[in-house]
């Protein structure tokens, strides 16, 4: 639990699990229950994504059905994993150079997720209903493409790694530039008191950085470490649950998936130290209601 805050988890739901809840919940008993959990302090968790697959459909009913479910949760939101990445690395910059600012939230409202999504500030047209998003990229599937082609890149780099360290190419010095890369992409030029941090401290933070110590970086490192060794393909699917596992894992109480990647991947995660989520199936957490 964060310090301060009450002892009531923050509980994630995959894209199945929410269905699931969604569809017992159709029931006005089960509803009833699930009613009197939240206003006892269940705090559900969701990201952008969720609306993102959301939206891979052509029945524009159940979408919405799904999506106003998701807001009759009254969730928090969590930002996109990049955003979260940008934090973790900024966050650990000011550890070294010896800057002590609050830490910025990476739980905010759907508004502020939403302009994470989209690179943008929050402003309030991002303040809209779930389903005004979904409806929106149902109707206007180019704008869903785009956010598709992130998962094609990435596949086409997961293969490109694999046919690397097969051949033996991937060596300590390669690893470490792309670690320094990573991080220089994701420092902060500004503090944020709004100072210019300086090309010489940057340069001096990037020599030394280490990425097992920051959350996200280190827990994606260590999945992808996995995945370029693994057999197998990188379909969407398991690229789209890679995102939600890296951003979550550090920042929530619970994780409710019966995904097999979620559960092969969280011991390979859990070693990092930076996991804070206990991983559970849809029948353990369906007890409680």
């Amino acid at each position: 639990m964060l310090s301060g805050a009450p002892s009531v988890p923050l509980t994630y739901l995959d894209q199945n699990a929410l269905i699931r809840l969604g569809l017992l919940a159709r029931q006005a008993a089960f509803r009833k229950k699930l009613d009197a959990a939240l206003t006892s302090g269940l705090t559900i968790i969701v990201s952008s994504w969720h609306l993102v697959e959301t939206a891979h459909t052509d029945n524009l009913s159940k979408a919405l059905e799904l999506a106003e479910f998701i807001d009759s949760l009254n969730p928090s939101w969590l930002l996109e994993r990049w955003d979260i990445q940008r934090l973790d690395v900024e966050e650990d910059f000011n550890r070294f150079a010896g800057l002590n600012y609050p830490r910025k939230p990476r739980i905010a409202t759907r508004s502020a997720a939403f302009a994470s999504l989209s690179q943008t500030k929050d402003s309030p047209k991002f303040d809209i209903p779930s389903a005004n998003f979904v409806r929106q990229w149902i109707q206007h599937p180019e704008q869903l493409a785009v956010l598709d082609k992130t998962y094609e890149n990435n596949v086409n780099s997961l293969i490109r790694l694999r046919e690397i360290v097969k051949a033996g190419q991937l060596t300590n010095e390669i690893r470490r530039r792309v670690d320094e890369l990573i991080v220089q992409y994701a420092l902060p030029t500004t503090t944020p008191a709004g100072l210019d941090v300086g090309r010489g401290l940057r340069i001096d933070y990037v020599q030394q950085v280490r990425i097992e110590v920051i959350p996200t970086l280190a827990i994606e490192t260590a999945i992808s470490e996995h995945e370029w060794t693994a057999q197998g393909g990188a379909d969407r699917n398991t690229l789209i649950d890679k995102m939600h596992l890296i951003a979550a894992l550090p920042y929530v109480d619970e994780i409710v998936s019966e995904d097999k990647f979620f559960h092969s991947m969280y011991p390979i995660a859990k070693k990092t130290g930076h996991v804070r989520a206990v991983l559970m199936g849809n029948a353990e957490f369906l007890k409680r209601f």
